[in-house]
């Protein structure tokens, strides 16, 4: 029988939202138990340097594109099933890095960007249709926060049991946080696609897949994400050159400062618009890579970690919340499908350009540079708020 269809709850805190932020918390966990470990497998399998970084990025790419093209499919199907089917995907790619060779895992690398296309996609279309809008920053923010806990913490696990076990331990447990995060889904519940008289008899048409309201927020991610891209895929690498041991403090003191700051973060971006949350959570983030490039002791790690953690995790899921507000009801899949593919396009492009950077100089050379994008990201986003509407209180766009 069909269920009837409901609007969304004024409340921000329903059963279906509460069991979609632990859905979502242990599928990124799983996900995130291979971002450092899999390169690694790869090298000890006899893969060379390069195929090592072809299986971060063909992974990178199949995501961008599935998400580009899931975004408007979800807009008009049932977003529950793809997102099951994504998480298949994963587990079932996962299990085959056990036994395959090298190029066979690059290959299968390819297949699995198009699971994680399809769930992270889905989950954050879910979270746009069970938030209400009065709540949305609030609630963007804790999603948010769901994907840098487990961004910060699986890392940090997988390397450990890495150096104490297999990569065969990793997998295993990978599939399993994937599995438990699919079992919470069966309990959301997500309102029944309405289908338009314009729309009813088309499925989806390549325009479907880029949401233009979604574009500046968007631009504004992908600058902001090549900076944390430098810092996941080189911040062990910057330990080994600046001699600091215990590199991996870095990550506790960046999830310590977002658990810190993400719940009020999202009530500032409900009360008083993105403008107060955006300008000083830059200059937070170019504060912190500074003092990074700089680091020589433990304790300046961990003192750039909080400037840097302040102010990404103010900026990025405000970013999201913004590109939400921007864009009609019926386009949020394609929305969040445009944003997360500026990530994805972030972690590609700027993975090859830092490593460049760094190559022909140094890491903490890369860590200075990389804060022109975040200054890129201020001059932007303040031309376009002084070029639009500055007579609004809440500079919204």
């Amino acid at each position: 029988m069909e269920e009837e269809i409901q609007p969304i709850p004024k409340k921000l805190w329903t059963k279906s939202y509460i069991v979609m932020l632990f859905s979502n918390l242990f599928i990124y966990l799983g996900f995130y138990m291979l971002v450092p470990t899999l390169p690694a497998y790869t090298k000890l399998c006899g893969g060379s340097n390069f195929e090592a970084s072809l299986v971060v990025s063909t992974f990178s790419i199949t995501s961008l594109l599935i998400r580009l093209i899931s975004g408007g499919i979800m807009d008009k199907l049932e977003i529950k099933p793809l997102l099951l089917i994504g998480g298949i995907i994963l587990n079932l790619t996962t299990l085959s890095y056990i036994w395959l060779p090298v190029d066979a895992i690059i290959i299968v690398r390819i297949i699995q960007g198009i699971g994680w296309g399809l769930a992270s996609t889905g989950a954050a279309a879910i979270f746009s249709d069970i938030i209400p809008k009065e709540k949305r920053g609030e609630g963007m923010g804790y999603y948010s926060l769901s994907m840098i806990i487990s961004m910060a913490l699986s890392p940090m696990v997988a390397i450990i049991l890495m150096n104490l076990y297999s990569f065969k331990n990793i997998a295993f447990i990978s599939i399993a946080l994937v599995i438990v995060g699919i079992l919470f889904l069966f309990q959301v519940k997500t309102p029944k696609k309405i289908a338009s008289t314009s729309n009813s008899k088309k499925i989806f048409s390549p325009a479907d897949s880029f949401e233009k309201r979604a574009a500046l927020p968007s631009l504004l991610c992908f600058l902001l994400v090549i900076t944390l891209c430098g810092i996941m895929s080189y911040i062990m690498l910057y330990g080994k050159e600046s001699n600091i041991s215990s590199i991996w403090v870095y990550f506790i003191g960046f999830v310590a400062m977002i658990l810190i700051t993400r719940p009020f973060v999202g009530r500032v971006f409900d009360k008083r618009g993105h403008v107060i949350i955006i300008i000083p959570g830059s200059i937070s983030m170019i504060i912190g890579l500074v003092i990074l490039s700089y680091a020589n002791s433990t304790l300046l790690l961990i003192i750039s970690s909080l400037f840097y953690g302040l102010g990404y995790g103010a900026v990025q899921p405000s970013l999201q919340a913004w590109t939400v507000n921007r864009s009609p009801h019926n386009r949020k899949g394609a929305a969040n499908g445009t944003f997360l593919s500026s990530m994805d396009l972030s972690y590609t492009l700027g993975a090859i350009l830092l490593s460049f950077v760094a190559e022909h100089s140094t890491y903490a050379f890369m860590y200075r540079f990389s804060t022109i994008f975040i200054l890129l990201l201020l001059v932007i986003y303040l031309y376009k708020i002084f070029k639009n509407n500055t007579k609004e209180q809440k500079w919204q766009l």
